[in-house]
């Protein structure tokens, strides 16, 4: 069983976090989500809470409420807190993946936990980060998910490098400065979509190496860009029109 001292190392260090084969998640929709996946390992309840139904299938921890408050640093805590097995994917699934989104140098957790919630609203499923972006499972990015991260598969660098290479999908960019629209895009039912950071776009050597086509977004005159996250929701919903 994880350990109270576990779960605060889990929250107070990002390193901790990716060593571990286990995930904390805290809010309703996102445990939800997990149970109906059956990825539940563990519940840590709170002791002045009613208990739910679901819990006794599962192994539990009872804890102060304060505790829970203090370690996720929400005062209003619900009371229920549930660890997750992390996620894996088969790289050889990706293969056989049309619409993919690359993300690069994204830092700011809420937004890529907005990005996935994004994500599964226009039906691309399948996220590659490079290995300068924040945790996908931060617990801002996986609040932010609002419960989509459990249907979106995931892929590190060091798992989709090779695949990029050989992909023969259309590769574009979000580029500001770029003279071609997202809008005219006619190709949409394969495509692999990269964003970078706001503040520097793409840094990645492995992503810049192969070739992109860099794509813009309308706006009205005055308007330099737009934040990650907005930038990727607008165009995921362009590409996925019919």
């Amino acid at each position: 069983m994880i350990s109270q001292r576990d779960i605060e190392r889990w929250f107070e260090s990002s390193h901790f976090r990716r060593k571990c084969d286990w995930v904390c998640v805290d809010q309703p929709k996102v445990i939800q989500a997990w149970i109906d996946r059956h990825m539940i390992g563990q519940v840590i309840i709170a002791a002045d809470i009613e208990q739910p139904a679901w819990l006794i299938k599962f192994p539990s921890l009872e804890v102060p409420h304060s505790w829970l408050s203090k370690v996720t640093q929400k005062p209003s805590h619900p009371g229920i807190m549930v660890i997750i097995e992390r996620p894996t994917f088969k790289v050889s699934d990706l293969l056989s993946q049309k619409r993919v989104l690359i993300l690069d140098g994204i830092q700011d957790p809420g937004n890529l936990g907005t990005i996935i919630r994004s994500m599964a609203a226009f039906g691309v499923n399948t996220l590659c980060l490079t290995d300068q972006c924040v945790d996908v499972f931060h617990p801002k990015a996986v609040n932010a998910s609002a419960g989509a991260l459990a249907h979106i598969s995931i892929y590190h660098e060091a798992h989709w490098s090779d695949w990029l290479t050989k992909s023969q999908a259309p590769v574009m960019v979000l580029d500001p400065l770029a003279a071609f629209s997202i809008n005219e895009v006619k190709q949409k039912s394969s495509f692999t979509l990269v964003c970078g950071s706001e503040g520097r776009g793409v840094q990645n050597d492995l992503v810049k190496s192969v070739r992109l086509m860099p794509v813009s977004i309308t706006m009205a005159e005055g308007v330099e860009s737009l934040n990650a996250a907005m930038a990727v929701s607008i165009a995921l919903h362009q590409l996925t029109r019919i």
